[in-house]
């Protein structure tokens, strides 16, 4: 810790150390002369030095305390927050996936998803299959990004995680469609806040929080499938007379049924403040050899130091089972 103290200020020492050269070419320039004498005099004068040497002492570790104490605050409410944007992206997946958007993604369905593990068996949904039959256990699915339910969903905790973005320019930029929805929150901020039409500040503020949060911002969508559920049975249409190989399923592979559990995780990167932070992310070795985690966990994201947070939340779909059962070919 003390070698890291020591490598942090040595910035300041060679900016103490240039203020000295320059004051020394400023007399020199001026054709002053430099009397050690008065200086000496001036040293053994004690009066008002116990004051100004208590502050020249103090301050900067009064300074820094104070920082961390901010820095402290900061993480709490970020914390708080972070939370919040697990269980705003959780609500929006309850509500989104038993929407239709698109032919692509139909009521209680998701596109584009994975087995959490490759051990995973999932149900055999064909009903000429011997193995079709319910037994025990399920498969946990991984919403992967580039389906539009997965963007609405995401952009629930991006826009929770908006108020802990930092407002300055880092030079992120707005990705793809971000223009608009930037244009739609400054509509949103202006008419909840009249006042800020006067500070011409403000909306490109908002893209910057913008920015950072869809950056700092990662979710991760899981939805469970059990095997227990009814077997699929096999629907009388006037067809199957002539076509005994199609049938009827109640559930298609990737679709949620009512009350299915959705987890919602939410990562994000808070931005750090820049003295605290660049001093925590020090690699600082302690005696025994092992590294500080800490140090370890901050990271950099542009120009700042990050601190990773992440929090969860788990809601049932709202989604209702269909009344009107599917209809699939054999393969």
């Amino acid at each position: 810790m003390g070698r890291a103290v020591v490598e942090a200020c040595l910035p300041w020492l060679a900016l103490l150390l240039a203020g000295f050269a320059c004051a020394y070419l400023l007399v020199r320039l001026n054709r002053s002369r430099i009397e050690l004498g008065r200086l000496a005099r001036l040293h053994h004068d004690q009066a008002g030095g116990v004051q100004s040497l208590s502050f020249v002492l103090t301050l900067p570790v009064f300074v820094m305390v104070m920082l961390f104490i901010v820095q402290v605050s900061q993480l709490m409410i970020g914390t708080i927050v972070v939370h919040y944007a697990a269980f705003a992206a959780a609500r929006s997946a309850a509500v989104w996936i038993p929407a239709r958007l698109g032919p692509e993604e139909t009521e209680n369905c998701i596109s584009v998803y994975y087995p959490e593990a490759e051990d995973q068996l999932p149900r055999v949904l064909d009903p000429l299959d011997p193995n079709s039959r319910p037994g025990e256990g399920g498969t946990t699915y991984i919403v992967e990004p580039g389906s539009p339910k997965y963007d609405k969903i995401a952009s629930a905790a991006v826009i929770a995680c908006m108020p802990i973005s930092p407002s300055r320019d880092l030079g992120l930029g707005l990705p793809g469609e971000s223009p608009g929805a930037a244009e739609v929150i400054k509509a949103l901020y202006q008419a909840m806040v009249p006042g800020s039409d006067q500070n011409p500040r403000v909306p490109r503020r908002l893209e910057n929080k913008l920015a950072y949060a869809l950056q700092a911002t990662q979710i991760e969508i899981r939805f469970y499938h059990t095997n227990r559920y009814p077997e699929p049975p096999l629907v009388a249409y006037p067809h199957l007379d002539d076509d005994p190989t199609d049938f009827t399923v109640e559930f298609m592979p990737n679709e949620l049924g009512w009350q299915d559990p959705i987890t919602v995780k939410v990562k994000h990167q808070l931005a750090l403040l820049p003295g605290p932070g660049r001093l925590l992310a020090r690699a600082v070795r302690r005696p025994d050899g092992s590294r500080d985690r800490l140090a370890e966990t901050i990271g950099r994201l542009g120009k700042v130091y990050v601190y990773p947070l992440e929090a969860s939340a788990t809601m049932g779909n709202e989604g209702e089972k269909s009344v009107i059962p599917y209809e699939y070919p054999a393969y």
